[in-house]
């Protein structure tokens, strides 16, 4: 299956785990891994980010950077549909016709469309907003209305393919709607991607990586998790953290 957007054309690639992820025209990459595209989901972000432990304890609400192809807001449903607190699911996209393709594949349905997000209900406790454009301004909507994020799913396409998803400014921007204990996970190690969350006040820790991927990241708000030598070790290192500036070099 191919199609085509006003942003770039995209191709659906069977994953390990039977389930589809698309290969992206625009960043020339993949949505997800091949090892298994609902499994690293899974993996990375809704068991990464203790999704289940913190929507039993309260309300919670989890943002989302790429929406892909939908399986974060189908994995985290399937996941909490026995969690005792609602939850809102706030993904990001910059691609207006893959976010009607994606609710159409996955039949989310009774949409509320605006010009700049779509919403809808799986549940009376699962609210899902999507917000269309690029992140970095889409975003600020969240910072204006002082809304705070307990999870994060730092999922954009990597650092070489979607660089300004992944400088410390972008990351003091996420930590801002933080609260004081919240978390993110993503798939990336990177010893300069962990520099700058770390300078966007982030503590790193480490997270075993999805199928080959030896080691992935969860960084908390909460200084009660810092791992100390893992933070010694990437300040004693001399590759400076991922800048704005360094989007200019590119």
């Amino acid at each position: 299956m191919k199609f085509k957007t006003k942003l770039g054309e995209y191709q659906a690639v069977e994953t390990a785990d039977g389930h589809l992820t698309l290969h992206s025209g625009l960043y020339d990459e993949n949505c997800h891994s091949t090892a298994g595209a609902y499994k690293e989901t899974l993996h990375n972000y809704v068991y990464g980010c203790e999704t289940i432990d913190r929507a039993n304890s309260s309300p919670i609400i989890i943002l989302e950077i790429g929406l892909g192809v939908g399986l974060g807001i189908l994995a985290t449903f399937n996941e909490t549909k026995n969690c005792q607190h609602k939850i809102k699911f706030i993904s990001t996209e910059i691609d207006p016709e893959l976010v009607q393709w994606v609710c159409k594949q996955n039949k989310f349905s009774n949409n509320q469309v605006d010009n700049d997000k779509i919403s809808f209900d799986l549940s009376d406790k699962f609210e899902v907003e999507i917000l269309i454009g690029d992140a970095r301004e889409t975003i600020k909507k969240l910072i204006l209305e002082d809304i705070k994020i307990d999870c994060i799913y730092q999922d954009a396409f990597s650092p070489t393919k979607n660089p300004s998803l992944w400088t410390k400014e972008w990351f003091r921007n996420l930590r801002s709607i933080c609260d004081n204990n919240s978390v993110m996970t993503t798939y990336s190690a990177s010893v300069k991607i962990r520099k700058a969350m770390l300078e966007a006040g982030f503590h790193v820790t480490n997270m075993k990586g999805f199928a080959n991927k030896r080691t992935a990241t969860r960084a908390y708000t909460n200084g009660q998790y810092k791992d100390e030598k893992l933070e010694a070790e990437l300040s004693r290192s001399k590759t400076p953290p991922f800048s704005d500036k360094d989007l200019n070099e590119l």
